[in-house]
């Protein structure tokens, strides 16, 4: 029996926004997997595909991953998840592992991946792509990401925060995404400040979760404290 697991990015955070594929695959699973955080809170991906699992048939499994760029807490929680993956996934056909977004854009199903080839190879594995939060938060803002023959880069906002990086970015592609901003906000908006780019920036948090703000006042934005779960989009390309 050929026993297949399925990556759903559920988009980032509005249960509407999954895709019909990724529903399809979903409501068809005997066994779900979902992210959780090790500090107890609720597995935000499970809370949006809450709406279309079926608890009475569906096996519903929650896998601790820390939040940390500590490879000596990371590289142990991805194979303990994955030995829990394939020893629930024993003697069924189907399973699917949840996670926010896109399963292959900061996902942790990458490193679960690694994990699961090194101890089920036969195990076949698809990937169903999901709605990026920077593409929902420009829907929602009705801002453009990229026009004609410009260029868009995406990258992780904890690397790339001061004035210079910006604008050697800024000089390259109309558009800079910066991921899961949280903590490295007040750089940013330092540098922007000194770019004369706060005008052209978008700020996200939450997008789809209870809780989002969306907004292109960055003025006005308390750099501080300002959750993982965030993003900005800065623009010097034609604006609407």
């Amino acid at each position: 029996m050929n026993t297949e697991l399925t990556a759903i990015g559920l988009g980032p955070g509005d249960p509407e926004l999954i895709t019909l594929k990724g529903l399809r695959a979903l409501q068809a699973a005997e066994v779900i997997f979902a992210p959780q955080s090790r500090d107890g809170d609720a597995s935000i991906a499970l809370r949006i595909a809450m709406p279309w699992i079926d608890q009475a048939r569906q096996r519903v499994v929650t896998l601790p991953l820390p939040m940390t760029r500590d490879s000596g807490q990371l590289r142990p929680a991805w194979q303990a998840a994955a030995e829990v993956m394939v020893r629930e996934l024993h003697g069924r056909r189907r399973g699917v592992y949840l996670l926010l977004g896109d399963p292959l854009l900061y996902g942790t199903f990458i490193y679960l991946w690694r994990e699961l080839r090194l101890r089920a190879p036969e195990l076949i594995v698809n990937v169903i792509p999901g709605i990026t939060s920077f593409a929902a938060a420009a829907a929602t803002a009705g801002l453009p990401l990229a026009m004609a023959d410009e260029r868009l880069i995406v990258l992780p906002a904890s690397y790339e925060t001061d004035a210079a990086t910006l604008q050697r970015l800024l000089s390259e592609f109309a558009t800079v995404v910066l991921m899961k901003a949280g903590a490295a906000v007040p750089s940013i908006l330092a540098a922007l400040e000194q770019l004369g780019l706060l005008d052209h920036a978008l700020y996200a948090e939450r997008v789809g979760l209870e809780g989002e703000f969306i907004t292109r006042d960055l003025r006005a934005l308390d750099p501080q404290h300002r959750p993982y779960l965030s993003l900005i989009i800065v623009r010097r390309g034609e604006l609407l």
